[in-house]
């Protein structure tokens, strides 16, 4: 299997080596690798599974990890992909993912398929129960004018992630379907090397009308920590705009009374917490119980209160100090101020919130037309209306102050800043994991997570020409289901806030004349996956 496919076995914090001088990317040194015995021995129980049913050869499925994206040429047509076997490290508590593709290069129709994933037993006989594990498929979009990332060619990206029981059950001769799973380790899970697989079964319809039915397997691998995921710290915040969603539904032809909006809105809410994402505003009024419970619980670590003038601020102040809350709140209605008229509002009031206790929150760079004058620096992570690039040193002095230092991505910088576009790499997410943990980026704020069209499912085309922008989950009602759906960009988000949490005081951050003249950057690749992590913060890039 990994002659015909290539990259060997890895893990997505510390990749086995791979020898660059095999062309099928082999384990080089492999006694010397502790997670050797469990790449091994997956990547032999996959062979197994292969061979099995090597005399049929039109059907092909191949692994690989979930820090990878594919793109099509066309909705039949996959571009070229590296297969690697799926062999997963996590701690207790943490989400993994990886993906495969079926391949359908004959013929016959594969008009019906079901998946099912076994319990993950481990040598000492523990187990982590096949539920643990959700299979998705791919839904690909067609990205007609691209965003300007690394690739620019009109592709068909990936994104939405259907479940199974709403997802299509067909795959078309010479054609792909494409899965994403995620495995949920519980906490209370024993630590240990897990395996397990992924059963297939395929019925087939040949060109002459016969059916036949075909079965794969596909090997999975995970080495479990004995170590707890790190809990929620970081104050990742999104817009989650109530009024604006309904009116999507609205839109769509699909309403819902009083009692199932509110439902609704809280499926939302939580659906987010489960990503390690806060939804801006509270799902419910804010002098209801249920506001207790959304503030009170740990992982909400972010929660906008409403405008000065508005009839709801000072129930929500009222309920913040009542729940000993006050700590989670901040003021964000205030956006890229610009001119000193902004900046005498700004002001003006951060007078008003802190006499309330409550931190203000805008989005800009420190600057000393503003000093003193803002709790929450969140800087366009470019600067894209300032300098350029965010400094590494005024983010500090701001953080020795008491001050706390966000960030927030939009449309603009691209490449080769990392972005949350559809057409940009999986990297591009992933690494603001080191980003994030490097320069002690307390949280982030991001403008929309259901920025949708018509059909977002169909198209994603949105502001500034871009495609993607604000979108991070989408709506299950077009597919036959309800509330939301997670994308790829939202399960790597997550991937990434859980590392950078886990690399959090474990990293210093890099010397301002590296990131300048790209020292230790030797290569060109080198150069390209390094940027993201490395010289975001007081690097001029233009050269990159």
């Amino acid at each position: 299997r990994l002659e015909e496919h290539g990259s060997a076995a890895t893990s997505h914090l510390e990749p086995l080596p791979v020898s660059e001088n095999t062309r099928y990317g082999q384990i080089a040194n492999p006694m010397k690798t502790p997670f050797f015995p469990l790449a091994l021995a997956t990547v032999l129980l996959s062979a197994a599974a292969q061979n099995a049913n090597a005399q049929v050869s039109e059907i092909r499925v191949s692994p690989l990890l979930g820090d990878v994206k594919l793109r099509a040429s066309s909705p039949q047509k996959l571009d070229e992909f590296s297969s690697q076997p799926v062999v997963l490290r996590a701690d207790k508590g943490e989400w993994e993912n990886f993906q495969f593709v079926i391949e359908n290069a004959g013929a016959a129709q594969i008009e019906s398929l079901e998946i099912a994933p076994t319990r993950l037993v481990s040598s000492r006989g523990a187990s982590i129960l096949g539920s643990q594990i959700t299979i998705y498929r791919q839904n690909f979009v067609r990205v007609a004018k691209p965003s300007g990332n690394k690739i620019v060619a009109r592709k068909w990206w990936p994104d939405a992630l259907l479940p199974l029981d709403l997802a299509p059950k067909t795959v078309e001769a010479n054609g792909f379907a494409a899965f994403w799973g995620s495995i949920g380790v519980p906490v209370t899970a024993d630590s240990g090397d897990y395996f397990g697989e992924i059963d297939i079964a395929l019925r087939l319809k040949n060109p002459d009308g016969t059916r036949r039915t075909e079965k794969r397997r596909l090997a999975l691998g995970l080495q479990v920590e004995n170590r707890l995921v790190p809990p929620p710290k970081i104050r990742a915040c999104v817009a989650l705009y109530y009024d604006t969603l309904r009116d999507w539904y609205r839109k769509a032809k699909i309403e819902f009374s009083e009692a199932q909006w509110t439902a609704q809105k809280r499926r939302f809410y939580e659906f987010l917490l489960d990503y390690r994402l806060n939804a801006y505003d509270l799902p419910v009024d804010w002098k209801s119980e249920t506001a207790n419970r959304f503030l009170q619980d740990g992982r909400v670590l972010g929660v906008r209160v409403p405008p000065l003038d508005s009839p709801h601020f000072e129930a929500a102040r009222a309920k913040l100090a009542a729940t000993g809350t006050l700590g989670k709140a901040f003021y964000y209605w205030i956006d890229e101020p610009q001119t000193p008229a902004d900046f005498a509002r700004v002001r003006e009031t951060s007078r008003e919130l802190r006499a309330l206790g409550i931190k203000h929150l805008v989005t800009v760079h420190p600057t000393q037309s503003l000093e003193n004058d803002v709790d929450i620096w969140a800087p366009n992570i470019g600067d894209f209306f300032g300098i350029g690039h965010l400094s590494a040193q005024k983010l500090a002095q701001q953080r020795e102050k008491g001050r706390e230092t966000w960030f927030y991505t939009m449309v603009e910088p691209k490449n080769p800043y990392p972005t949350w576009l559809l057409d940009d790499e999986s990297r591009a997410i992933l690494d603001y994991a080191e980003v994030i943990a490097r320069y002690n980026l307390g949280g982030f704020v991001y403008s929309m997570c259901h920025g949708w069209g018509e059909n977002p499912l169909q198209n994603l085309e949105s502001f500034a020409g871009t495609n993607g922008d604000g979108t991070l989950l989408y709506p299950a009602e077009l597919v036959g289901g309800s509330g939301p759906l997670p994308s790829i960009r939202l399960m790597l988000l997550r991937d990434a806030l859980e590392n950078a949490e886990r690399l959090s005081g474990k990293i210093e951050p890099l010397r301002a004349s590296a990131l300048l003249a790209g020292n230790d950057l030797p290569t060109e690749e080198e150069r390209w996956n390094s940027r993201r992590g490395a010289a975001i913060i007081d690097g001029d890039l233009n050269e990159w």
